[in-house]
């Protein structure tokens, strides 16, 4: 008896101690509770009225039917008239007469190649020529003695028919030997190279000493006229730039005028292009092989809106969402859903839910959100209307 006494007696602290744990958890959730449906009756009673709109700025959207886009295209400045030059027959080359980067004129000498045999086959023709024009006299004396001859009944017709044979004979000789110096003339002037227009030595291929085939380059000229810029224009776009029209083309931060010269008929089978032919007022500041620029537009016949890209917040699936004004009298946001079709980087053009005269909010999209009140300063309703 005594011993179950004294077990109660230790046992009865501990339960105290739980007891109280136990009302202080129940009282602290109480008043949480209390607290919670304050601040909620709080907020439920709260008026429309009492919350503070958010100033937003604001444009007008403006649809339209179709918009343009730019679009360059690139090509290189070339010179309208440019080549290399070979001799046309293999040879020697025994001199030059000019240096890359040196003006040259049409008809200016350019090289020469040996010609000490050539000109020992010219003197063995005109030593044939003496003979054949010895061997020619001779023939004409003898017609001319047959024929007397034969006149007189001394010799027979046969032997004047013998005559005027050889004599013939002689005369083609003679054309024969004057034809193949002829020939040869040609030859020897051909191993002298002149420049066939008004140009600049870009390229020289050899040096004195070497010897060259017939047909290898020698120099390369380049000419000093107005240069001129080909483009490989895309066929939606070439319609743009009329034969004759004046346009810019810009050369590294350079834009050079022009003029539209050539609008080539056929199309590039590969690339689907049309090349045009520009060519320069000036040659100042380019030079063939220069990249250059010309500048068109392309037309779409998309029907939407322009809006800056302050404008877009992201939405679901790719698309974009624009926060339009639904209400006048207390504005608040509507999410519109829209596609984006072209941007620049700075403004887009956009189709979806808009209409033409929606009032929606143009920067600082990414601290609205849909069904918010808003308040639209005066001087933005002045510049959006």
């Amino acid at each position: 008896m005594v011993k179950g006494l004294v077990m109660t007696a230790s046992a009865s602290p501990s339960e105290g101690g739980k007891l109280t744990l136990i009302v202080s958890i129940v009282g602290f959730t109480a008043a949480l509770v209390v607290l919670l449906m304050t601040a909620g009756l709080g907020n439920a009673t709260q008026s429309p009225e009492a919350r503070v709109p958010v100033a937003v700025s604001t444009s007008t959207v403006s649809i339209q039917s179709g918009f343009e886009t730019p679009v360059n295209v690139f090509g290189l400045i070339e010179s309208p008239k440019a080549t290399t030059l070979s001799f046309d027959v293999a040879g020697q080359v025994t001199a030059l007469f000019v240096e890359e980067g040196d003006v040259v004129s049409q008809g200016d000498k350019l090289a020469r190649q040996d010609v000490t045999r050539l000109n020992a086959r010219q003197r063995e023709l005109q030593a044939s020529l003496e003979r054949a024009n010895a061997d020619l006299a001779l023939a004409k004396v003898n017609s001319d003695r047959t024929t007397s001859l034969v006149e007189k009944k001394l010799e027979s017709a046969q032997r004047l028919d013998e005559v005027r044979a050889s004599l013939n004979v002689a005369k083609a000789r003679v054309s024969e030997i004057e034809a193949a110096l002829h020939s040869l003339d040609v030859e020897i002037e051909k191993t002298t190279l002149v420049s066939p227009f008004d140009g600049v030595v870009n390229r020289r291929f050899f040096d004195e000493g070497s010897v060259v085939n017939a047909g290898s380059p020698v120099f390369g000229i380049t000419g000093i006229e107005n240069y001129q810029a080909r483009f490989a224009v895309p066929a939606d776009v070439v319609e743009q730039f009329d034969i004759n029209e004046p346009v810019l083309v810009k050369v590294g931060d350079v834009d050079v005028a022009g003029t539209v010269t050539q609008r080539l008929p056929v199309r590039n089978v590969q690339t689907r292009t049309i090349d045009i032919l520009i060519t320069l007022n000036s040659n100042e500041r380019v030079r063939p092989g220069d990249m250059a620029i010309l500048s068109g537009f392309r037309s779409h016949s998309e029907t939407g809106a322009w809006l800056p890209i302050n404008a877009l917040s992201n939405g679901l699936r790719g698309l974009w969402r624009v926060f339009v004004l639904t209400n006048q009298q207390t504005p608040t946001l509507e999410a519109r859903v829209v596609e984006v079709v072209y941007t620049d980087g700075n403004k887009a053009f956009v189709r979806g839910a808009l209409k033409d005269g929606d009032m929606y909010v143009n920067e600082g999209t990414h601290k609205l959100a849909p069904g918010q009140m808003v308040s639209v300063p005066s001087q933005h309703q002045a510049g959006a209307r």
